[in-house]
């Protein structure tokens, strides 16, 4: 079996890049402060496989953690919800509040 591990991905400003890496779980070990707070869960089993309902919802809350933090990025993040409501707003890059259809 294959060592876990997890997928960083970050915003270089510099070079205007998102990148991600391959980081071992053995490292994480290593270090005594790491603390591992979950932001999503998504339950996986046979009446909700991984489809991409899975997948955009785990692109979007790496995009939107991504813009949190530069905010260069917001009117950038073109994200919807499947149905052409955007996710991010472009403005403040808070969630959107738009239900409407």
């Amino acid at each position: 079996m294959m060592p876990f591990q997890y997928l960083l991905t970050e915003y270089d400003p510099d070079t205007k890049t998102l990148r991600q890496f391959w980081l071992s779980a053995s490292a994480l070990n290593n270090v005594s402060n790491v603390q591992k707070r979950p932001f999503l869960e998504i339950p996986v089993n046979n009446e909700t496989p991984l489809d991409d309902e899975s997948a955009r919802r785990v692109g979007a809350s790496v995009l939107m953690s991504l813009v949190s933090q530069y905010p260069e990025l917001r009117p950038l993040a073109l994200v919807t919800d499947g149905h052409g409501r955007r996710l991010i707003d472009a403005a403040d890059g808070r969630k959107s509040e738009d239900t409407s259809d």
